[in-house]
């Protein structure tokens, strides 16, 4: 190829002209200015970078105490003081609207305040109680759920340590939430102060956080022409922030100050760290710095000064090829750029024009005119590049035709199908809140977020709709479900007890790709289920009763007849030695008890005969006292062989007579006080007495006055789960027992109309109290009755 022909490209042209008509004068200029002014400008940018600096350092100051201002003024509100005032003084609710009211002040004034980063009151033991966070450019309340306790943060303990009305500056910290540091890194600075409550109490603590990245704000434009601009802390570390040539956001890191040693002799590291102020040139660096003094009223009110530096890196090369003598350079460029603007115009108008044409047919494709052509004539560059330019615009013409046809058939299938998963929704949710079970949706977090009208309707309040509330609002075990729940995804039955109803919960975990989205929770009313199970199960448990009841009707037509000969010829015997003379009163007494216990098994047998055919009983006027002298006869010998003892506490003369028939109530208290003799063990006790007198008004109010009398042991008691069945017949614990005596005292209390109550504690004892109804005075006798202290009767006249 010719040398001539090398030269006749656009770019060739372009590049000749401008290296005469530019390039020369502005090479002449530059050298020139430089060789005159480097020097003066060196000193100059110097002075102007130490001012600069300086003067941020003051700005940095005044703003401290601004921020120092701002958390004492609002540290003296009113609201804050009775927060201080109200804390372990009133209740939860009154404390509660404080800290709302409290949240809101604290949201205006970080809203007012956009360096403001964190705004907390903490308690005096360092628990969180209000927290108003700025993130992502929004004010955040943080809720109560949410707090934390900074207990073990070391600016807790600083700032309580100093007086009111006194600041705490913590030096520079790496933000820490839940015991790590929050990531992306925050480094802060933090100004707090103690509460105190009208007498002088602390209650808490106001902090104020400062993002340190806010304070290097303040100093970014120093590090604008290619540096780096740095905070300082005298304890030894320091924040960075600086434009890299492949970033496009400064980049902020908070690191110990060793880690500038090779970038920054360690000489120049001890006067930056001692608060010095002055410039250092080093080889590749110039280095300002200067240190933030503590304005007026932090001078005044911090508990100590903040030991802040702030310092500006600029690479020296970069400093010095961005300053000129700009009179010297100004004039000698503005002579070449008039001659220079004068050729390139002329030049320009002729070389220029295709190019000009093609821009404007581009911006007509750019818009959409594919059918646009460009007409360029000529052998250079610009004409190929033209008729490139109209091959391409033919060819996006085609494809722009196709796409539009391929859109519109997709257009169509998309169309149809999101009718078609229309239908099938509605299907669906038709299906879901028409079917009478309930049925919730339930997202990974616990949170519903479905749930039909008869979820609604089972598990809701009027007050209280299910989506979007937690599940474990209206069922607490699901945390439960959540920690057991096995891995073979099949579904778990759960009873839940909800508003008096009973629900059976089937949950089925939801999954995707192997990984659990949620839960579906069928919810199915099965009280009626429930209670005609319960009722069958009566239904059977009466009719086995009826059962033991017949073969006990039928026990005892045998037991009377094999019996009650016997009993007949021992109560001959009684009869004949009764008749006897020569007997003594001691030994007629003993054959009268006889013959009135075999008339008392005589007894029996008709009441044992009753639990198939019942029997009247002979009411009467019975002493109580008389009754107790042959039940303590008859089991004093038992319970010496056991070394149990029996206690009696004797009735005063006042104590009314029951209505009884006293061989049944003799019956009644021989069972009980046997069978507390066969429960207690050795050196146990059986105590025979009035358990609550008439300390019960109840039992004066009614148709007939009953008084209460018990019998209590110190046995090995009845476990609860036992005592609903202890007077079924042929129910006992022992295995030497009938289980009869118990249901024989059940029988015979309800003839009577009276009642009998059983309490028991295992490990310690038993007691049986009745309630009896007392003798009307019909039968001889006058009704008495304690007064509350049960010190002094008062006898009341009972009508037939």
């Amino acid at each position: 190829m010719r040398i001539r022909d090398r030269f006749r490209g656009l770019s060739s042209k372009i590049y000749i002209a401008f290296l005469f008509a530019a390039g020369v004068p502005v090479a002449i200029a530059g050298l020139v200015g430089i060789h005159y002014s480097l020097e003066a400008l060196r000193r100059e940018t110097l002075q102007h970078l130490d001012q600069e600096v300086s003067s941020r350092a003051a700005r940095m100051a005044h703003f401290f105490d601004q921020v120092t201002s701002e958390l004492l003024y609002i540290a003296k509100s009113a609201l804050l003081s009775d927060l201080a005032d109200a804390i372990g003084v009133k209740g939860d609710e009154a404390l509660a609207d404080l800290l709302q009211r409290l949240e809101q002040d604290y949201a205006a004034f970080a809203r007012a305040y956009p360096y403001i980063y964190q705004v907390r009151f903490l308690s005096a033991s360092g628990s969180e109680m209000v927290r108003v966070d700025r993130r992502d450019g929004r004010l955040y309340v943080v809720p109560r759920h949410e707090l934390q306790n900074k207990s073990d943060r070391y600016y807790v303990n600083e700032t309580l340590a100093i007086e009111g009305g006194q600041v705490y500056v913590s030096p520079l910290d790496l933000n820490i939430e839940h015991g790590t540091i929050e990531l992306p890194e925050k480094p802060v600075i933090r100004f707090a102060t103690p509460i105190h409550d009208r007498h002088g109490a602390k209650r808490g603590l106001l902090i104020i956080n400062l993002h340190a990245a806010y304070v290097l704000e303040q100093i970014e434009r120093m590090a604008e022409r290619g540096g780096v601009s740095y905070l300082f802390d005298r304890s030894g570390f320091y924040l960075s922030r600086g434009l890299q040539p492949s970033q496009s956001v400064p980049a902020v890191r908070m690191q110990s100050a060793e880690a500038l040693v090779g970038r920054m002799p360690r000489q120049l590291l001890t006067r930056v760290l001692t608060g010095e102020r002055g410039n250092e040139v080093l080889s590749d660096w110039i280095v300002s710095f200067s240190p933030i003094a503590p304005g007026e009223t932090l001078l005044d009110r911090g508990d100590r000064q903040p030991e802040w530096v702030i310092a500006l890196a600029v690479p020296r090369q970069r400093l010095f090829e961005a300053v000129f003598n700009l009179y010297l350079l100004y004039g000698v460029l503005t002579l070449s750029l008039v001659v220079t603007a004068a050729g390139g115009f002329l030049l320009s108008r002729h070389l220029l024009r295709p190019l000009t044409l093609l821009a404007a047919e581009t911006e007509e494709l750019a818009q959409g005119h594919f059918g646009r052509r460009v007409e360029l004539r000529g052998g250079d560059e610009i004409a190929d590049l033209g008729a490139r330019f109209n091959t391409m615009a033919a060819r996006l013409d085609e494809t722009y035709r196709a796409l539009g046809q391929q859109n519109e058939r997709l257009e169509s299938e998309v169309r149809a199908r999101t009718a078609e998963l229309e239908r099938e929704h509605g299907n669906l949710a038709a299906v879901i809140e028409g079917t009478a079970d309930g049925i919730l949706s339930v997202g990974r977090a616990g949170v519903i977020e479905l749930a039909n009208t008869a979820a609604e309707q089972q598990l809701g309040t009027a007050k209280m709709r299910l989506v979007g509330r937690k599940i474990t609002d209206v069922w607490p075990g699901f945390g439960d479900f959540l920690k057991f729940n096995g891995s073979d995804g099949a579904p778990r039955i759960f009873e839940l007890k909800h508003r008096g109803r009973n629900l059976s919960l089937s949950i089925a975990a939801v999954a995707h790709g192997g990984r659990k989205e949620g839960y579906i929770v069928v919810v199915r009313d099965v009280s009626e289920e429930r209670r005609i199970a319960e009722h069958r199960r009566e239904l059977d448990r009466q009719m086995f009763q009826m059962e033991k009841m017949m073969t006990l009707g039928e026990l005892a037509m045998g037991l009377a007849h094999e019996i009650g000969n016997p009993l007949a010829g021992v109560k001959s015997v009684a009869q004949m030695l009764r008749e006897e003379k020569g007997l003594n009163p001691h030994q007629r007494e003993w054959v009268e008890r006889m013959s009135n216990e075999v008339d008392r098994l005589a007894g029996f047998l008709r009441t044992f005969h009753g639990f198939s055919a019942p029997q009247e009983a002979s009411l009467q006027s019975v002493r109580l006292e008389q009754v107790l002298e042959d039940v303590l006869l008859w089991t004093r010998k038992e319970a010496r062989a056991r070394g149990v003892t029996i206690s009696h506490a004797p009735c005063c003369g006042a104590v009314p007579d029951l209505l009884a028939d006293p061989n049944q109530l003799k019956q009644v208290l021989l069972n009980l006080v046997i069978n507390a003799i066969l429960a207690t063990p050795d050196k146990g006790k059986v105590e025979i007495n009035m358990c609550y007198g008439t300390a019960h008004p109840e039992d004066m109010r009614g148709p007939v006055p009953r008084m209460r009398f018990c019998v209590r042991d110190t046995g090995h008691g009845i476990p609860q789960s036992l005592l609903a069945r202890i007077f079924d017949p042929f129910f006992t614990t022992r295995r030497t027992g009938s289980g009869l005596g118990l249901a024989v005292v059940k029988k015979i209390v309800e003839q009577h109309k009276a009642d009998i109550h059983v309490s028991s504690e295992i490990g310690r004892g038993t007691c049986f109290e009745l309630v009896w109804p007392v003798a009307p005075a019909k039968y001889g006798r006058e009704m008495v009755t304690f007064d509350e202290a049960g010190a002094a009767c008062r006898r009341v006249k009972i009508d037939a």
